[in-house]
């Protein structure tokens, strides 16, 4: 709340337009054509077109964005409606000889059934006398529409300020309007809609004709050819004279010309009629001529007689009724016809579509104002078109132009000469560059460039003008209709341009570096350094000693001119893109960020809190001009929204005052050297001449070109007017000796009041210092409880997390007990399920019994070729160890051949291994994903989703705390801003501090939990080593029942298969009797016959389709499959939701499970490798034990040798050979069969206790045979070989088919419980993925790295 007093800002001038922006941008305000009206910015023009005089509407408050206009017929009103944000308003003036520019009535914020209407979009006065039946004030109704959630049209009585009718509307309106026959009948056209109301009283009354009364708005009978012609309407208006017709105009350049369905002949007994029915009468194709066929139409009003249209190209065209109102009597649909009387091209719009057009006079003469989208205006007489002309050959010339023409885009730059009275502003996006007078109020030049403008400096002196482009710094002269080229610049990327304000220096800022050229020799002097990002603005200080740069990044440097050495260099506090210098070190800037804005004061870069202007944060001040006199300082400021801001006395008291100008940000504001002209521009393309008072010690010049408070006056009340204005200024010179003895007085007091608000103010600072000393202490203590809460918080989520984990462990381990009761729940709920499909259960029971009877056949003959090969193997064994040392030979020979037969028995069983791992690969991507993964998971959703709520509710507790905290905070910001700041960051620091910590602990024990498992997993796994191999011989046998239960599967999925492809061709014969069905009712919709009577198509459908015997038919033939379709939707459902809800959870268990399987890895790698070596020491050993049994053996062949020399008896002789035979035999069978006690044996080079040592002989005969000890190692070792291969093969084929059935099981009863609630995970289900990822392993295997000995 500042002073505001002794501040003038008044609109002397505006150049620029609003059409196409807004309907009816530009308007007659008489219905001479004398008088224009058009819409500027913020601001409403009134221009005279004989003296080229122009006035603007004059509102109290702050002035807001126009959003729609209108003039009553007769021209005796306008309705202008503003809006912003927060509310609308209708200001209504009143033309004509009682005209004035300040609004007679101001109807406030217009409430709906819902709240606000919204943004005004179209409003229109009544122009009718008669109001169904009754007499009415042609200007007493108001009609307007809004657009946004609560769209709507409001008809009202605006004297009253009374809402007579309403309707909620579903779709835009850009043109509204009322019937020149019935005030009752109004009609509104949007780009998608067009639609016609009727008021009618609700409740009739009959006796209370003159008092106002609520109406209901009806929505009258849509005319149903208009869609045939028109999808997209751009404008509409009601034909002249009244006859009840209207004329549409659509973006497809058509004219369709309708009638309401009220005649002249119905005016006067309208209440007593039913509501009039809408009829279409005739369609226009081609209203601008066939060689413009499709040009779209974008305007269309109604003269006497006739009517114009305009559109794209800067086309108009004229079309007058050939039959002055007579019809044929006999046919009652028929209408006014008219026919094409010429079509012109206004080369005033280049091109550029007509957006705006108004028609006023009489049938002879027709006035016609015409607003182009490149904001040319322009007015000219039908007349001067040339009649009959309907394929115009060449444009229309000398067309006047209303204010010299204006921008076609956002004004980039302005600047102002001191001893000229122009202006020069520029435009990047048409290119040109404008210089205006401001005294005569035109633009004299317009010089249109051939690359892109980025910015422009005018010189103090008015005729050396600085433009730059993306290469160079052009310098031209200013002439009296053009520009001359006088210099240039080679430089690059220039962004802004700036002369001191004696014109000796020229500033351009080149990204971050500002160049200083000198102008008298247009050298570059000094080339500034310092600011890290873009320079943003740029200012000279009144001397031109100093030179105040700031940077996009809120940086601002102050430069001497001197010697071009930096000054000082600090921040705004914000971002700030504009400032302004006075020199001695008073720098101002205005500074923005996330949550306000503000107009700040630096002193010696010294920031002055106490002198901060608060702004809110959508006024950020984006430019800025300054004014210096001894006794003050003055600064206008333009914001992004448009306002203008005036802040005088900066040095003393601040005196403050505000105007809406621009639709936009505003871009560039210059001040005249003696403070009385302000010139801006703006986003929206306007450039604004102002009139202003109070910055300067002198007044304002008497001679000056005083602003037209009336312009739609007649001719012959001037004289009167100037006798008032003559005695009135009589009047003012005494008060003005009044006010300044008055002045005078009030100084002295003001001096008084102002050392008595200086004790006040120096108590309340007193007082608010004990205040902040308090909330500081109470913030500490504050503080310090939410530290606590969050310690003992942080405890118990702790806790929590860690009976959480045990809880999971112990779920885990119970896993195991709860799949037995699941299976029961799961039998419980097949047999539920298979009670609505019994029959169906009987024919699958049947098949499964023939199939386990088959299956029991083909196990048994697999038992008994099992058994018999064991027996062979046994024979084969026997009779190996009996002929080992006979017939050596002959066993190598046959070894090679079973080495053939066992090399193809291993190809085989790859060729089998590759399709089972196909198969494998296919069921583990389907079932797995769907089975495993799923029953594991869900369990775990579950519990975690409880847990993620309790986390979550005790979340929103602490930040209902916190959020309490903030709000409190935020209350004492003003005076505590900077100390909270540092306790906000030392909160952040220590708050990150202990999350870290917490994540570390929470680490640690992860490490810590994780490695117990891993020592318990090893002494485990070396248990379950010995009983794996004992197991061995059992997986073998089971790998054929296996082979025969994989083969039944096979038949049973071929099955199904054969059973999914019978019912797609049911569900491809319902979508055809589904499309054959939609045809029919699409046909029958619309065909146009009415629906409430039946039809034969209807018939049709009725017996084809909705037949309920066909229905049931379906139903019993297909009631199986569509309850398990149901069942399989709920459960898909289901697992979404929980998918959805646990993907978090799904996550973890996923990294877990990863992380589980390579320890299991790298266990099971381990594990291989020390079975290998064991392998390779069992050998070893078994090599060194065969050695010593040869020698045991020469040497007792030797002794028998000895002994027969010796002449023993014969008889002992075969004992002898037959202890020595099976001696050999004990020996080969203690070969094989006591491996494991091959430590206890002792190693090569040792003696064994009790056993004789080797004589020579023995060794002899050792030498002699040692070619053959060496062939019999060779071949042990392939037979060793040939074993472990046999023995891995036999281990996968196992493996792989006991896997593949139990997850056919488990898929056979998961579609049996489709619909049933998901189960806990089951433990027999777990080991699939990690017993697979073992068959997978390496290419050697071990009986040791089997399915239960991982985790």
């Amino acid at each position: 709340d500042r002073p505001s007093s002794g501040i003038l800002l008044e609109v002397a001038d505006g150049f620029g337009s609003h059409a196409g922006k807004i309907r009816d941008a530009v308007f007659f305000c008489d219905i001479a054509g004398q008088y224009l009206g058009y819409v500027v910015g913020r601001q409403l023009a009134f221009r005279n077109l004989s003296t080229s005089e122009v006035g603007f509407a004059v509102e109290s408050g702050d002035i807001q964005v126009i959003s729609a206009c209108a003039a009553s017929r007769d021209r005796s009103f306008l309705a202008l409606c503003r809006t912003n944000s927060f509310k609308s308003s209708i200001s209504i003036y009143e033309l004509g000889a009682n005209a004035t520019n300040r609004p007679v009535q101001i109807l406030e914020e217009l409430q709906g059934r819902d709240g606000p209407v919204g943004t005004l979009t179209a409003v229109a006065f009544s122009s009718a006398t008669m109001a169904s039946g009754r007499a009415e004030d042609p200007n007493s109704r108001l009609c307007v529409a809004s657009a946004g959630h609560y769209a709507q049209i409001v008809v009202l009585e605006w004297r009253l300020n009374e809402v007579l009718g309403r309707y909620m509307l579903t779709e835009p309106l850009t043109r509204i309007a009322f019937s020149t026959l019935d005030s009752d009948i109004v009609s509104g056209s949007g780009s998608n809609t067009f639609e016609l109301w009727a008021l009618k009283d609700w409740p009739p009354s009959e006796t209370s004709e003159e008092k106002l009364e609520s109406k209901d708005m009806i929505v009258l009978q849509r005319v149903e050819e208009l869609n045939e012609y028109c999808s997209t309407f751009m404008d509409h208006t009601w034909l002249q004279p009244a006859n009840g017709a209207l004329a549409l105009c659509s973006h497809e350049g058509a004219v369709e010309i309708i009638s309401s369905g009220l005649d002249v002949e119905d005016v006067d007994g309208r209440a007593q009629h039913v509501d009039p029915v809408p009829y279409f009468i005739c369609h226009i194709q081609c209203p601008f001529g066939k060689r413009r066929a499709g040009l779209p139409a974008t305007e269309i009003r109604a003269f006497t007689h006739g009517f114009v249209v305009a559109g794209a190209d800067s086309c108009i065209s004229v079309w007058r009724l050939s039959q002055e109102g007579d019809r044929d009597a006999d046919d009652m649909l028929s209408g006014p016809s008219y026919e094409h009387d010429c079509t012109a091209c206004l080369a005033l719009g280049a091109g550029s579509p007509v957006v705006a057009l108004d028609l006023v006079g009489g049938r002879d003469e027709v006035h016609a104002a015409v607003g182009f989208q490149n904001a040319y205006i322009t007015h000219f007489r039908l007349s001067l078109l040339r009649s009959g002309e309907v394929e115009p050959a060449a444009p229309v010339e000398d067309l006047p132009l209303v204010g010299g023409g204006a921008h076609a885009g956002p004004v980039t730059s302005l600047d102002m000469a001191v001893q000229r009275p122009i202006v020069v502003s520029a435009c990047s996006q048409d290119g040109t560059i404008r210089v205006w007078d401001y005294q005569a109020g035109r633009c004299d030049i317009c010089w249109q460039a051939s690359e892109e403008l980025t910015s422009l400096a005018l010189h103090p002196f008015g005729f050396l003008l600085a433009v730059s482009f993306s290469d160079r710094i052009r310098l031209m002269e200013i002439l009296s209709k053009d520009l001359k080229l006088f210099s240039d610049i080679n430089i690059k990327n220039i962004h802004l341009l700036r002369f001191s304000n004696g014109g000796h220096i020229l500033a351009a800022a080149q990204a971050k570096l500002i160049i200083i050229f000198s102008t008298r020799t247009l050298k570059k002097i000094a080339t500034l350094r310092g600011h890290p990002r873009e320079v943003a603005s740029m200012a000279f200080d009144p001397l031109d000693k100093t030179l105040v740069s700031v940077g996009e990044d809120g940086k601002v440097c102050e430069w001497s001119t001197e010697n071009w050495s930096s000054i000082n260099e600090y921040g705004v506090h914000g971002d700030a893109v504009a400032v302004a210098t006075a020199g001695a070190g008073q720098v101002w800037a205005g500074v923005a960020d996330q949550e306000s804005a503000a107009f700040r004061s630096f002193r010696n870069g010294v920031y002055q809190e106490k002198e901060d202007f608060v702004l809110h944060a959508s006024e950020h001040v984006i430019s800025m001009d300054l004014h210096s006199r001894p006794s003050e300082v003055s600064i206008l400021a333009g914001d992004c929204n448009g306002n203008l801001l005036a802040f005088c006395s900066l040095t003393g008291v601040l005196r403050t005052a505000r105007l809406g100008l621009h639709d936009g940000g505003i871009t560039a504001i210059r001040i005249s050297t003696d403070g009385h002209t302000v010139a801006t521009a703006g986003k929206d393309g306007c450039v604004f001449v102002l009139n202003a008072d109070g910055f300067s010690d002198t007044e304002l010049a008497a001679n000056r070109r005083q602003p037209m408070e009336v312009v739609m006056i007649n001719r012959g009340d001037i004289q009167l007017r100037q006798d008032e204005i003559n005695e009135l200024s009589v009047q003012i010179s005494k008060l003005k000796t009044q006010l300044e003895e008055n002045a005078a007085r009030l100084q002295g007091e003001l001096r008084a009041r102002v050392e008595e608000a200086r004790r006040k103010d120096q108590a309340t600072i007193q007082s608010l210092r004990s205040q902040y000393e308090e909330l500081q202490q109470a913030s500490t203590v504050k503080e310090r409880d939410s530290l606590r809460k969050m310690k003992i918080t942080e405890a118990l989520h702790v806790s929590s997390a860690d009976d959480q984990e045990k809880a999971y462990d112990k779920r885990m381990r119970a896993d195991a007990d709860n799949y037995v009761a699941l299976q029961a729940e799961l039998r419980e709920m097949e047999a539920k399920f298979e009670q609505n499909r019994q029959q169906a259960r009987s024919d699958l029971e049947q098949q499964d019994q023939k199939q386990e009877k088959a299956t029991q056949q083909r196990l048994n003959e697999k038992d008994s070729k099992i058994q018999t090969l064991k027996d062979l193997i046994a024979f084969t064994q026997k009779r190996f160890d009996a002929m080992l040392d006979q017939e050596g030979m002959e066993q190598a020979l046959e070894i090679s051949e079973i080495k053939k037969k066992n090399q193809e028995e291993l190809e085989q069983q790859h060729l089998v291994e590759y399709k089972l791992k196909k198969d494998q690969d296919m069921l583990v991507r389907g079932l797995d994903m769907m089975e495993k993964d799923r029953d594991r998971i869900i369990i775990e959703q579950r519990e975690a989703g409880v847990s993620i709520n309790n986390l979550r509710s005790e979340a929103e507790i602490m930040k209902r705390e916190v959020h309490s905290l903030k709000v409190e905070r935020k209350e004492r910001e003003s005076t505590l801003r900077d100390k909270e700041m540092e306790i906000g960051t030392h909160k952040v620091k220590v708050q990150t501090l202990k999350k870290f910590k917490q994540v570390l602990d929470f680490r640690l024990r992860e490490v810590t939990d994780s490695l117990k498992p891993k020592e318990d997993m090893i002494a485990q796994l070396h248990v379950q080593l010995a009983a794996l191999e004992e197991e061995f011989e059992k997986q073998l046998e089971i790998q054929s029942q296996m082979e025969s239960v994989l083969e039944t599967k096979c038949q049973q999925v071929a099955d199904l298969s054969a059973e999914v492809e019978k019912q797609k061709e049911l569900i491809r014969q319902r979508e055809r009797t589904i499309f054959r069905f939609s045809a029919d009712l699409h046909e029958l919709a619309t065909g146009g016959e009415d629906t409430r009577n039946w039809h034969i198509g209807m018939k049709k459908i009725w017996r084809d389709h909705v037949n309920p015997e066909i229905f049931n038919k379906d139903e019993e033939q297909s009631r199986p499959i569509q309850e398990l379709g149901r069942q399989i939707q709920v459960m898909e459902r289901k697992a979404n939701m929980l998918a959805q809800r646990g993907k978090n959870g799904e996550a973890t268990a996923k990294a877990d499970i990863i992380h589980k399987t390579q320890e299991n890895s790298l266990l099971i790698h381990e594990l291989e490798e020390l079975r290998i070596e064991k392998k390779a020491l069992v050998t070893k050993v078994k090599e060194l034990e065969l050695q010593i049994r040869l020698h045991v053996q020469s040497a007792k062949e030797k002794e028998k040798a000895t002994q027969a020399l010796a002449g023993q008896s014969e008889p002992a002789l075969p004992v002898t050979a037959s202890t020595e035979t099976k001696s050999v035999k004990q020996a080969l069978c203690d070969l094989f069969d006591e491996a494991p006690e091959c430590h206890k044996n002792p190693m090569k080079g040792t003696q064994r206790k009790g056993q004789p040592a080797p004589t020579q002989s023995s060794q002899r005969s050792q030498h002699k045979s040692q070619e053959e000890i060496r062939a019999k190692k060779r071949f042990l070792k392939q037979v060793e070989r040939s074993k472990m291969k046999l023995v891995e093969q036999r281990m996968r084929q196992q493996l792989v088919p006991t896997e593949l059935e139990s997850m056919q099981h488990r898929k056979s009863h998961g579609e049996r419980s489709l619909s049933d609630p998901p189960s806990e995970p089951s433990s027999s289900s777990q080991p699939v993925g990690p017993a697979l990822a073992v068959v997978r392993f390496g290419s050697r295997f071990t009986p040791g790295s089997s399915v239960d000995s991982l985790p």
